[in-house]
């Protein structure tokens, strides 16, 4: 699945939701369904500076394509993660590198 269509196929899903809270509880949902990182990856080096609650990002690298996983101590950024390695995992660097993300914007 391309950047585009898996960011489409967010918005699309996100298109049902009317109220701002059902949207959240959409996210928690894909937070609590996000596998997460094992553990013992939950290092410093994995730490995403910057960011209020704690996002611990790993990158697996398969042939040329990148594999994501992530893990959160805040759900509700757990989820947004979710989101973000469910657009961007299993795809090749130049294709991440090059792409328009667009669909935070448009799910509001």
């Amino acid at each position: 699945m391309s950047i585009s269509e898996a960011q489409d196929e967010i918005i699309e899903e996100f298109s049902f939701f009317d109220d701002w809270m059902d949207k959240y509880e959409h996210i928690i949902d894909l937070g609590k369904e996000l596998k997460g990182i094992d553990d013992s990856q939950l290092l410093e080096e994995h730490l995403v500076k910057g960011c209020q609650s704690k996002v611990w990002l790993t990158a697996e690298v398969q042939g040329d394509i990148l594999n994501f996983a992530a893990n959160s101590d805040a759900i509700i950024t757990k989820g947004l993660v979710a989101l973000m390695i469910r657009v961007l995992s299993g795809l090749k660097p130049e294709e991440i590198m090059h792409a328009d993300l667009y669909f935070v914007d448009r799910i509001g």
